[in-house]
């Protein structure tokens, strides 16, 4: 492997990126090429993958120096996998691999039942595609492999935009069962790859924390929180979500498990539309469940999120009946725990509302977050209720 040299002491305590201002020699190596990488007093500090387009020039897969290949994945998944199967016993869909937490930068494999979901969002990763896609067939013999390449992270990588199905054939209806409920999901046109695993542990959670009748999921997707919250008896929940095919396709998730679809309106709107339209209906709710996409992608974009969910904390609070309850997440990591909770403090004490912190919540365990690598923990969200 070519070696490659490095300034800057932060990178000797296991951060796995190492960012372009701090290259000093590249060794002529070349776009997603495994490399060693040492600093300029010529300590070892382990091997990566290389990518000259990047701001994260550097990307580390090992601390030892070694080339990055089948063995080498196939190992990395075959320990990630035991321990998800420890940590979810009976299931057979979650995310097996979280990139960089997983010891395998750029890398997310999702298993939906027999299939698997794949997005590479490393140039390292997709020079060795190959080697990934000969273990992922060999481990698991899935009916499946898709691949989800629209997410940005690849053109932040010089890397194209397409999806690919590397094996087998996608069924036309893909069913899954997730914490004793079952979802049909959309692979191919829906969100990420398709469900969002992140939030298993959190819509159990809330769902035995609230009580109430009338509840209102904003950004409802298809269905993840609605049919919890259906399940805990519920008897009303208002499911508000801009995507036409999520929509429907919640609503199949509710025939499908058996709930009245006469307790659940679906409601195709823009969140910020709806909550300023509910606003003149009168309507209010014992539970609002706020669980936007990400306001905050880059670091200079955070005043302008904190802003935004000051707004949507506001018109949800108005919307609240005394003593409910609010769950609100941001999934963006560049947004603190302090920042999300001030945006709504400021609102509720301007409305002269008072609310007690119930419980923090944060990603599902199959997506770890790894110390000293505060990028990998993204999802974070509060419990909220009025106290009267």
């Amino acid at each position: 492997m070519k070696r490659v040299t490095v300034k800057g002491k932060k990178w000797y305590y296991f951060h796995p990126w190492i960012y372009a201002k701090s290259l000093v020699d590249d060794g002529e190596a070349s776009p997603g090429e495994c490399v060693e990488v040492y600093t300029t007093r010529g300590q070892f500090l382990g091997s990566a993958f290389f990518n000259p387009h990047s701001k994260i020039v550097l990307r580390f897969y090992s601390r030892e120096k070694r080339e990055f290949d089948y063995h080498f994945v196939r190992n990395k998944l075959e320990r990630a996998l035991e321990w998800r199967r420890s940590l979810y016993p009976g299931e057979n869909s979650f995310r097996v691999l979280f990139g960089e937490s997983d010891g395998v930068p750029g890398l997310v494999v999702d298993k939906y039942g027999d299939g698997l979901v794949i997005q590479v969002l490393s140039y390292g990763v997709e020079r060795h595609k190959k080697d990934v896609i000969y273990a992922l067939q060999d481990l698991f013999s899935p009916s499946f492999i898709f691949e989800k390449g629209d997410s940005s992270l690849r053109a932040e990588e010089g890397l194209p935009l397409a999806d690919r199905l590397h094996h087998g054939e996608i069924p036309e209806s893909l069913q899954i069962e997730v914490s004793g409920l079952k979802y049909l999901v959309d692979i191919a046109g829906g969100q990420k790859t398709g469900f969002y695993f992140d939030q298993r542990e959190n819509r159990e959670r809330v769902a035995s924390l609230v009580k109430g009748t009338r509840a209102l999921d904003i950004f409802s997707y298809t269905g993840g929180f609605t049919l919890h919250l259906l399940k805990a008896g519920f008897s009303r929940v208002y499911a508000v979500d801009r995507s036409k095919s999520a929509l429907a396709l919640l609503m199949k998730n509710v025939e499908l498990n058996s709930f009245e679809r006469e307790r659940v309106v679906p409601i195709e709107k823009e969140a910020f539309q709806f909550l300023d339209e509910m606003l003149l209906s009168g309507i209010k709710f014992d539970v609002i469940i706020l669980d936007p996409p990400s306001f905050a992608r880059k670091r200079g974009q955070v005043e302008e999120a904190v802003n935004g969910f000051k707004v949507l904390h506001d018109r949800a609070i108005r919307l609240l009946e005394p003593g409910g309850y609010i769950v609100t997440f941001s999934c963006s990591h560049y947004i603190t725990d302090e920042a999300l909770l001030e945006s709504f403090t400021v609102p509720a004490m301007n409305l002269r509302r008072h609310f007690v912190l119930l419980e923090r919540l944060g990603q599902a365990k199959d997506h770890p977050v790894l110390l000293g690598f505060r990028e990998s923990e993204y999802l974070k969200g509060f419990v909220l209720k009025e106290t009267v």
